[in-house]
């Protein structure tokens, strides 16, 4: 399910989270769905099918209902996404999911305190259906924007039909190596489990119907804090950067045209190869990180396993090598630092050995 540049860990943990709100999506639904003539909070599918069928049968409350649904999660995805993105200017981002799910708790307990703090002599009783429906599709926005930093694009919390289109499609591609994902049918179970035992809820104890989807994001950000907590070190502001697939990676040309382009780079190349203990090429990502701390160049190794990175200028870099997860653990990355002047460097690595086995010392040329 996660892709990274740098291996996280604990990405079960990081799974985990996807299936926990998945399911607080799912719970928040049948609350929506009960109170607010069949609307959603957070399946827009289901939402735009509603608001269709209001539109051709001229049935304007329908119509009102859907739009209010639509319109809360888009100002939710908006919200959340600034927050997320202004948190990422000063923290990592597990740190700045964990920062956003926690604005979407907050909003949540003003809902719940608004809803069950109206009561039918308020003159506010009118408003308070219309308040939940906007506000859960707020929710369930600044969710959704904050679980785009979690895994690769594709793979919302909301987004089922796209869940089962990427996972059943994967379990029959013949070109490419089969692999088993256990995230997205938890997924799936997970929203009909949750959509499941709070319609009970629902029938039983309405009032109570609620407090499931809460539960279900505070332990989300729980689980966020642990990630968090075991990836601590070393980590630097700003978003993943998500790695391709392995099995369909193509050399990265658009770094070499933008590196022939420049005609003020005056240090010259740092290139090689990238091997495992077999000899074989292994697909990796090599990124160069000046003295300061701040990434200068990065590319993908070709298909053999050769790479050329353009420095800016002379002087220490450090040369971090990160392997392509293929399936199973991946290998460790190898950061070594390199010295460039005005000649071109040639520095090759193997990765899977010991520390001190698998480098070559740079050789000018």
């Amino acid at each position: 399910m996660t892709g990274f540049d740098e291996p996280e860990q604990r990405p079960r943990t990081l799974s985990a989270v996807t299936v926990v709100l998945t399911a607080a999506a799912g719970a928040i639904d049948v609350v929506t769905y009960f109170a607010f003539n069949q609307v959603f909070a957070s399946t827009m599918t289901g939402n735009l099918v509603m608001l269709g069928l209001g539109l051709g049968q001229g049935d304007w409350p329908q119509i009102l209902d859907n739009v209010c649904a639509i319109a809360g999660y888009c100002g939710g995805l908006i919200a959340g996404t600034v927050f997320c993105g202004l948190a990422m200017r000063r923290w990592p981002w597990r740190n700045a999911v964990g920062a956003t799910l926690t604005f979407e708790l907050a909003l949540l307990l003003l809902l719940g305190g608004f809803w069950y703090g109206v009561d039918g002599d308020s003159p506010l009783v009118q408003w308070k259906v219309v308040v939940l429906v906007v506000g859960s599709g707020l929710a369930m926005g600044v969710q959704a924007a904050a679980v785009r930093y979690v895994g690769p694009a594709g793979t919302p919390t909301s987004f089922m039909s796209g869940t089962i289109t990427n996972w059943v499609s994967s379990l029959v591609e013949l070109h490419k190596p089969f692999t088993w994902n256990w995230n997205s049918p938890l997924r799936l179970l997970a929203v009909i489990a949750a959509a499941g035992g709070n319609a009970v809820v629902q029938r039983f104890a309405p009032d109570w119907s609620f407090v499931a989807p809460v539960v279900l994001v505070l332990v989300a950000i729980v689980l966020m804090a642990v990630v968090t907590r075991a990836n601590s070190g070393g980590l630097t502001a700003g978003e993943p950067q998500f790695a391709p697939d392995p099995r369909e990676e193509v050399p990265d040309a658009d770094a070499h045209e933008e590196a022939d382009g420049d005609a003020g780079v005056t240090a010259g190349p740092v290139h090689g190869r990238v091997l495992g203990l077999d000899g074989h090429a292994r697909p990796a990502v090599l990124t160069l990180v000046s003295d300061g701390g701040e990434q200068v160049a990065r590319v993908h190794t070709e298909v053999d396993g050769t790479y050329q990175l353009d420095p800016p200028g002379s002087g220490d870099f450090m040369l971090v090598c990160t392997p392509h997860r293929m399936g199973g653990r991946a290998a460790r990355p190898r950061a070594v630092l390199i010295s460039v002047d005005g000649r071109p460097v040639v520095h090759d690595l193997v990765l899977g050995a010991a520390p001190g086995e698998s480098d070559h010392e740079p050789v000018p040329t």
